[in-house]
């Protein structure tokens, strides 16, 4: 009896010093950042000060923090602390921007990310730390936006909000822009006439009901013998996908339309130009759409129309060019950040994303809020601008955007100040881990080494 007592003690004992073991290494010790220059964009910037990250978090933040003995250290002395970027639309996350499907509002990109995109590691080296992921601007309704980390092994390791805004586009995709107007509206009323149904206790359609438990989904047609399925329709629309058709897809499409004409979740709404912006404000009044909008580079056109809005929208990449009048033949030069500053309409800049440049510096967030600086924006500003602003457009500033207690400890350890073309990053932390190190960053060193001669 005491030999198989002693083995059963012995395997409990074994069991509680393992889980305690584990239980130590997944606590992560402290982590504080001491003797650097602070800018937390809420309040003033603290000359030297100190950072206590625990468990993700921003613990404590000022000149006379106390650093607990178990804490790692980091020296910043002579560097800058800052908030990490915040990307708030792209579509380079995904492995396809699904811009050939224009009707699908019941996709969501969080099945298309991709945790190892070059885009990731590009943010990670270059200060971005949360991201909106957006369809693509050549569609109709491109489906689910999602807000994510740009650190993680897994999608759902990086998911900060999962069904964060439904994405339309004024731009044809085929057809011209009076039927692009009128194919939208047809599938917002279809929302709209199921809302009104809703109140008056009527039952949906057939065809959009829930599909029930047991119940089998119906097939797709089959394609035609001999040869590929045309990509166009009839009517000269790009084809939709296989399950486009299906109940279960449309009454999910038409529960995600049904939240946006509800304002229960924002649309994002791309405009290319500035009649687009009229149009899409018509949309807004008609449908009570909660918009962000994404603006082409001839939007300052409407810079005025969107004043009375008072909504902060997302510039193009493209914020100095230059613009010829098509009547006069003269050329102007056109500087997106001062005609919207002067219409008094607060913006967020966007980037070209990484894998398609037509210039280097629009790629870059600093390089953005730098050209807005140099036309006459505050550095103070154009700082909120790629922190603060994008992270309350989105709906996540209770998390990230600036530096206070209780915050996501998303930041950046900078080599000088923010907006200096000599400045690199020279740490990227997300929810108190260091996820890029400019020191083991091969790629850059590849860049900066001597040519042989």
């Amino acid at each position: 009896m005491i030999k198989p007592f002693s083995k059963w003690f012995a395997c409990v004992t074994a069991l509680l010093s393992l889980m305690t073991s584990t239980s130590h290494l997944a606590a992560d010790a402290p982590l504080a950042i001491q003797g650097a220059k602070i800018i937390p964009v809420v309040g003033d910037p603290i000359p030297i000060g100190t950072i206590l990250i625990r468990d993700g978090k921003i613990e404590a933040i000022g000149k006379d923090v106390v650093i607990p003995g178990e804490a790692k250290v980091i020296d910043g002395t002579g560097k800058v602390v800052m908030p990490g970027f915040v990307d708030a639309h792209n579509s380079a996350a995904m492995t396809s921007a699904n811009e050939r499907n224009e009707i699908v509002p019941f996709l969501s990109v969080v099945d298309s990310i991709d945790p190892v995109a070059a885009y990731f590691e590009e943010c990670r080296r270059n200060g971005i730390t949360s991201a909106a992921v957006v369809p693509g601007n050549s569609t109709l309704i491109g489906g689910q936006a999602a807000i994510v980390k740009t650190a993680g092994q897994y999608v759902n390791d990086m998911l900060l909000k999962r069904d964060a805004g439904l994405k339309i586009s004024l731009r044809p995709a085929s057809g011209n822009r009076m039927s692009q107007l009128a194919r939208l509206r047809k599938e917002l009323d279809k929302a709209k006439k199921a809302i009104e149904k809703e109140a008056k206790g009527e039952k949906p359609d057939a065809a959009t009901e829930p599909k029930k438990e047991g119940e089998e989904t119906p097939k797709p047609p089959e394609k035609p013998e001999g040869g590929t399925e045309e990509t166009k329709d009839e009517s000269g629309a790009e084809r939709q996908p296989d399950n486009a058709n299906d109940a279960a897809s449309q009454a999910a499409g038409l529960e995600a339309l049904k939240k946006a004409v509800k304002g229960e979740q924002p649309v994002y709404i791309y405009c290319e130009n500035g009649m687009d912006v009229t149009a899409a404000l018509q949309l807004v009044s008609e449908y009570g759409l909660k918009p962000i909008f994404v603006l082409g580079p001839s939007c300052y056109k409407a810079a005025e129309l969107l004043a009375k809005r008072n909504e902060t929208v997302i510039l193009d990449a493209s914020l100095v060019f230059w613009e010829t009048n098509p009547r006069t033949r003269e050329d102007k030069k056109i500087i997106v950040p001062q005609i919207f500053r002067t219409a008094k309409v607060p913006f967020v800049f966007q980037t070209e994303g990484f894998g398609a440049r037509t210039s280097l510096g629009s790629s870059f967030f600093w390089y953005q809020a730098a050209t807005a600086v140099k036309y006459g924006m505050s550095e103070k500003e154009a700082i909120e601008a790629i922190t603060l602003l994008p992270a309350k457009r989105i709906g996540i500033d209770n998390l990230v955007g600036s530096l206070e207690v209780g915050k996501d400890a998303d930041l950046l350890i900078l080599t000088g100040e923010p907006l200096s073309i000599s400045t690199w990053v020279e740490q990227t932390i997300i929810q108190g881990k260091v996820v890029y190190e400019r020191s083991k960053d091969h790629k850059i060193k590849r860049l900066l080494a001597p040519v042989a001669e």
